[in-house]
């Protein structure tokens, strides 16, 4: 086969080269046709966020934080896109668009005990990632607290943002005072104090309905 070349009329012209036959086509063309629908959009930016307590080793027990009051929230991290509000002074988020959100939080921690053995009815940590001052909780985690043994407590969940006007609290659900604690970043090899923060709560924007 030689060449195939657009044109007005169809046809095919046979040439020989070197005792061997070439068939070069032409082929009409045919008026554009019309312009088809609009596909649909294409993947857009992911929007997220995580807000981090660290541990800045100032107290050796850790940071108490009494029964039913708020966990310290104290930096915003990465929200190039301006999707939450923090208030590190009253420890809450605000959300700044209304939608569906993934919810992920990770929290070292642990509770004095208040005897020598352990008793599964008060030596607990317990957690609820919640709408402020209310009982409207979403998420939460809990875990018993082995003789003052720190463990990490992962909560996830989705919540749908109605109101950006409402804000959102991460709260201490346990019957006593619990101790936010890592180990001591001296005592790491690295430099980075995300090796051991006491809080991570990360935040993933799915979408809203209808958009």
């Amino acid at each position: 086969i030689g060449e195939v070349k657009e044109s007005t009329r169809a046809e095919v012209i046979i040439t020989e080269e070197s005792d061997t036959e070439v068939l070069n086509f032409s082929l009409p063309i045919g008026p554009t046709g019309p312009t088809g629908p609009t596909g649909p959009t294409g993947p857009g930016l992911m929007r997220s966020a995580y807000v981090v307590t660290f541990n800045d080793g100032t107290s050796a027990d850790g940071i108490p934080v009494a029964s039913g009051e708020r966990l310290p929230l104290d930096r915003l991290e990465l929200d190039i896109s301006n999707l939450i509000t923090l208030d590190s002074n009253e420890e809450i988020i605000q959300f700044n668009v209304e939608g569906y959100y993934k919810i992920t939080f990770t929290v070292s921690a642990y509770s004095q005990a208040a005897n020598t053995d352990f008793d599964p009815e008060t030596d607990i940590v317990a957690l609820g990632f919640r709408l402020a001052d209310t009982e409207n909780l979403y998420i939460g985690a809990s875990g018993w607290s082995y003789y003052e043994e720190t463990s990490q407590l992962v909560g996830q969940g989705i919540i749908a943002v109605e109101n950006i006007a409402n804000a959102y609290e991460l709260v201490n659900l346990s019957p006593q005072t619990i101790y936010l604690n890592t180990p001591n970043l001296k005592n790491i090899q690295s430099g980075s104090y995300f090796t051991n923060s006491l809080i991570t709560v990360v935040i993933e924007f799915l979408g809203r309905q209808g958009a």
